[in-house]
């Protein structure tokens, strides 16, 4: 009887323990607006204005360029440079981005795109992480832009 007892407290502190703060759902619309690129020194200050298309899937789109060389000889503005946002779990995304000179890559038959895990760090900012880093950690984010 008093193991019941001490099973059942040990498992009402476990529960009054855990961090539930992620368990709610993210909506995939947040990623909608005009955001600008930081965190990678070829590409900080690019903005990018993500949209649903027709499909309802969500793509981004160029809308300015920053100084870089290297940019502006592959990057023109109206370029996608998002290709897809998928859903991994209830807050964590998949995000695609071309690469810089895909047309290049591709005649090489080497991989165009890259991607990247996503998480809202707050309702105008995401961290992107590759691999098993964690996104909202990274210095690579996508600060949304209020006034545009």
């Amino acid at each position: 009887m008093i193991a019941k007892i001490w099973i059942a407290l040990l498992f009402g502190l476990l529960l009054i323990s855990c961090d539930t703060s992620k368990l709610h759902e993210t909506p995939i619309d947040n990623f909608e607006g005009i955001w600008e690129l930081s965190g990678r020194t070829m590409f900080d200050g690019i903005k990018i204005k993500i949209e649903k298309r027709d499909n309802g899937d969500l793509m981004g789109k160029v809308i300015s360029l920053n100084d870089n060389k290297y940019v502006k000889m592959f990057v023109e503005p109206n370029d996608i440079w998002v290709t897809g946002i998928s859903r991994s779990s209830n807050y964590e995304f998949k995000l695609t981005e071309k690469k810089i000179g895909s047309v290049l890559f591709s005649v090489y038959g080497l991989s165009t795109t890259n991607e990247y895990k996503v998480e809202f760090i707050d309702d105008d900012t995401i961290g992107l992480g590759r691999d098993n880093s964690d996104p909202t950690k990274s210095p690579i984010k996508y600060i949304r832009l209020k006034n545009e």
